[in-house]
Order: structure tokens, then sequence, then C-alpha cells
């Protein structure tokens, strides 16, 4: 499917910790996409992460939906991506090509699994982020509220009427004030506290 439907080159397979390592060294690849539980014992354990290459390939995660302690487990880890295993070859194709260029992004079913059906369920890891959300102007909170929805900057600047330059300053105004690392836990973030899915106010 990877290379048949979605036009990438896969240079190599894994299925152990010292098949990935002899991988990583051999193939150097731009992405790797691993399996969740063999991460944690490849990737997530601290004495391995980040001492594989110099330059160590961006890791996008699958698996089941990984609930709130998977998902923080998974971005403590460095990961840029969280799919499941029943995501259709489109929307796996992108999120791998967001994460290539530098994106972080996780399925549309994942994001549910997080947030519930019933309504915003927090993340006791951002938790202490919510109430900096009073910090935001109004046109980062617009900005906010759309990348809970898990929107790119180029279709929020068209929402917003903005310059996609314009967005990439809110974004990263916006994560400065508060005190997050990336527009994943951003949209986490949003849900938690239900500015997802609320009417964007334009100003």
């Amino acid at each position: 499917m990877l290379t048949g439907r979605c036009g990438f080159d896969v240079v190599g397979e894994a299925e152990s910790a010292t098949d990935v390592d002899r991988l990583i060294r051999s193939a150097s690849p731009d992405i790797l996409l691993m399996e969740m539980d063999l991460a944690r014992s490849v990737w997530l354990s601290p004495d391995r992460r980040g001492v594989l290459m110099d330059r160590p390939p961006r890791l996008v995660l699958f698996g089941e939906r990984p609930g709130p302690d998977g998902m923080a487990e998974a971005l403590e880890a460095g990961a840029q991506g969280f799919v499941t295993r029943t995501l259709d070859a489109e929307l796996l194709e992108a999120v791998l090509r967001h994460v290539l260029v530098g994106g972080y992004a996780i399925g549309d079913d994942v994001l549910l699994g997080l947030v519930g059906k019933e309504g915003p369920r927090p993340v006791p890891r951002f938790a202490a982020h919510h109430g900096r959300i009073q910090l935001l102007n109004p046109s980062e909170r617009q900005v906010f509220q759309l990348l809970g929805r898990g929107w790119e900057n180029a279709r929020i600047a068209t929402e917003l009427h903005l310059s996609p330059a314009s967005v990439k300053t809110y974004v990263s105004r916006l994560l400065h004030k508060l005190q997050l690392e990336n527009r994943t836990q951003a949209a986490l973030v949003a849900n938690e506290t239900g500015l997802a899915d609320l009417a964007v106010v334009r100003s």
C-alpha cells in the first residue's frame, strides 16, 4: 500500500529492536512508521531515545487508539504522528506527507478516541496549560480553534482570510504563550477545553 497506492519508497522492514537499529543505520530513512508496542522497547525508553543516529528519522506510530496516556507517551518520545491500523490509504498518505515536511499529524479516529463522542475529556498532561488560553489575542484564538480541528495552515489561511505566513506566525506565537511544543499538543488542548467545537468568531 505504501509503495503502490501512496507512492513512498519503502527502504526496509523491521520486526525487532535489533532490526530497527540496523535498518536506521544502513538505510537512513526519512520516516519511521513503527508499531506502538515495538516502539516502547526500541524508541520510547530513555536510554535509547535519540541515540541511534545524528539525524533520527521522523517517527510515526500506529496501533490501537492510544488514549491520553499513550498519546502523552508518544509525544514525549518525539513522535510526530499517530494513526490507527484501520486508517485508509488516502488519510495515511496525508499524515505521512505532512510529517515528512516537518508537521505533526494524527488520524481523525485517534483524535476522536482522545476527546470522546460525549464531549471534551481532559488529558492530564496538558491540564496545566488550559488557563493560559486567556493569554491569546482574538486572532491567535481563531487560529487555535482551527488547529483543534486538525486544519493545516493553508486551510486556516483561506478560512480566516490571512496569508499562510501570517498563520505560521500566529501558530508560533500561540505555542509560545501556551508553553506547548507543537501543533499536535495545541490541537489536544483545544479539544480538551471544548474550543475546537465552538464557532470561530472572526474579528
